[in-house]
């Protein structure tokens, strides 16, 4: 039988906890428990909080769990996104993580198809409704599906009229915004996830307001204080967005590629999570707009199944300011995405071997044939991409009023 080795923090990354409960990451005590009842016992001030409620009265039994009917999670798109996900995208800077972080909450909150994904099937399912002869029978208790599901965009980064510009052209009319610019002109203060205060503040917003997604654009400029490399940094965070999680809230995590072309910092944030969309760049110098290939490196839990990988190009008409998305099945090759990545600026055979699965001979044998064929430069010891990789990109300044500022790709 496989051996399972537990998690044991180090003595550092214990000293790295007290810091951040030092700092009210972790609070000492949780300020309401539950009672045996069920219902929430309230902290008075100045006393301890009650005890937790022992846990027996918790504890399933085989038939009792046998027997427990749960309903089915509710498609948001296509099949792999669904009710209750924590999902990360993850790109280098400059690829379009942005444009495919504010696509995703327009399709999601009007029910309609991104791209080659389809729209979520909220139909009843045919094992909840249907009749012994199988006909479907649809209950006439059940409510109507809302006209669109609720959404929250946090957005810590882009300038406001960027994120003005790609709204209309999106058509995000039923996405609701959190806006780092805007908060600050209105209040003079700004979020931090990082902090359990402001962690707190948003799942009050969510359950008061009854949004159902959430998405995070992007976990660098939203998380301020947080070690990315050290797991117990990220610990808290974790807890909370496990706790949305339970709350059925869906949550999409934008966040950057490292120098490795691996989603930047510790691998724990990935152990809890329902998919992982890597964004890998397709533009060429002659590309309006933003242009990659969309792969999942962490599959769906919800099926299963590696999906294909998508080529998308996002593009802006400068009169009507409404966005083109195209997309279709990404025809590269396992060797185009090897030398996608040496342009990317990974230079180690190993990292690229284990970013794509593969054997490091056949790694190997790809840069010696890329080597010989001029498509990259460098040794085998240490790959380099040509010249021609380079790719200059227009970012206009934010105060020129013109169209060309919102080609920057992000």
């Amino acid at each position: 039988m496989p051996t399972i080795t537990p998690f044991i923090p180090t003595a550092e990354e214990i000293a790295e906890r007290e810091r951040l409960r030092a700092r009210g990451a972790f609070p000492a005590q949780a300020a309401t428990h539950t009672q045996s009842s069920g219902a929430p016992a309230q902290a008075v001030p100045g006393q301890s909080p009650p005890p937790r409620p022992p846990l027996a009265q918790f504890v399933l039994t085989a038939e009792q769990l046998a027997a427990l009917v749960i309903p089915p999670r509710p498609a948001l798109l296509d099949q792999w996104l669904c009710q209750g996900d924590l999902g990360y995208i993850f790109a280098p800077r400059g690829v379009g993580k942005t444009w495919m972080a504010m696509a995703l909450p327009g399709a999601i909150s009007n029910r309609r198809p991104l791209g080659l994904w389809a729209a979520a099937d909220n139909t009843p399912s045919s094992s909840d409704s249907s009749s012994p002869s199988g006909q479907e029978v649809l209950d006439p208790d059940t409510p109507p599906a809302p006209d669109h599901i609720p959404v929250l965009y946090i957005d810590g980064e882009m300038a406001l009229k960027h994120t003005q510009y790609r709204a209309r052209g999106l058509d995000l009319t039923k996405v609701c915004h959190l806006h780092h610019e805007h908060l600050f002109n209105e209040n003079g203060t700004c979020l931090n996830i990082g902090e359990a205060e402001d962690r707190q503040r948003i799942t009050d917003l969510i359950i008061q307001q009854g949004y159902q997604v959430l998405i995070l654009d992007n976990l660098s400029s939203l998380a301020s204080g947080i070690d990315e490399n050290k797991g117990m940094d990220y610990e808290p965070l974790s807890h909370w967005l496990l706790e949305l999680r339970r709350r059925k809230i869906t949550v999409i995590v934008i966040h950057h590629a490292g120098r490795n072309g691996l989603m930047r910092g510790h691998s724990k944030r990935e152990d809890a999570c329902s998919w992982i969309i890597e964004l890998r760049d397709a533009r060429q110098e002659t590309d309006p707009g933003a242009k990659f290939v969309s792969h999942f490196a962490k599959p769906s839990r919800n099926t299963g199944d590696p999906l294909p990988d998508m080529l998308w190009h996002f593009t802006t008409d400068k009169v009507s300011g409404i966005t083109d998305v195209h997309c279709e099945l990404s025809v590269e090759n396992d060797y185009e995405q090897f030398i996608q990545h040496v342009c990317e600026g990974v230079t180690a055979q190993v990292e690229i071997a284990e970013m794509m699965g593969k054997h490091r001979g056949c790694v190997s044998k790809w840069a010696t044939r890329a080597l010989s064929e001029g498509r990259i430069s460098g040794s085998p010891r240490r790959l380099q991409p040509p010249a021609k990789c380079a790719k200059t990109r227009v970012h206009a300044n934010d105060d020129d009023d013109s169209l060309a500022e919102f080609r920057d790709d992000d």
